[in-house]
């Protein structure tokens, strides 16, 4: 026989349920929420560099000069913190190289940033990492030779390079 405390407990018990999926699903929206302003945030990041994207885009034989290394060390310093992001399970790489693995890309292809990343490996362990990780990504989901040229030329890189003096200022 049901007691009114057996009915009582199964009451409390459904209202309990239905408590802790409307909170899971609160969470998750909310979650959701603040990832799409943080890519808005991220992508402002960015837009500070992408006059520096666009050169690497569209001039051919372009070699930083000057004040370009602050720009492009700039920018390399925003995939760092991606790939913190990353390790830290707040991004995933299929997003990150959706989004932005086009600028990546564009880094590496261009053989003075290439050169200057490959002697001080050291001073760029984040960015290689994340170098890595889009590269396998690409491979692993995307086997045009584009993609295999890439990752060959990512994996041209260390991250225990160290030249005496990475960055090219003056001693």
């Amino acid at each position: 026989m049901i007691t009114i405390a057996d009915i009582a407990s199964m009451i409390v018990a459904l209202a309990t349920t239905g408590s802790l999926l409307y909170i899971s699903r609160q969470v998750n929206v909310t979650r959701q929420q603040a990832k799409g302003q943080f890519l808005l945030a991220l992508d402002d990041q960015f837009e500070k560099f992408n006059g520096m994207t666009f050169r690497m885009v569209t001039e051919k034989d372009f070699t930083p000069e000057g004040k370009d290394w602050a720009q492009i060390f700039g920018l390399m310093s925003v995939f760092e913190r991606i790939n913190i992001m990353v390790e830290d399970q707040i991004l995933d790489i299929p997003l990150v190289d959706r989004l932005h693995g086009f600028r990546l890309m564009s880094l590496l292809a261009n053989d003075a940033i290439f050169h200057r990343v490959q002697s001080a490996g050291v001073e760029w362990q984040d960015f290689i990492d994340l170098c890595y990780a889009i590269a396998d990504h690409r491979h692993s989901t995307r086997t045009s030779e584009a993609n295999k040229a890439f990752r060959a030329r990512v994996y041209q890189l260390s991250k225990t390079t160290q030249s005496k003096n990475p960055f090219g200022f003056s001693e």
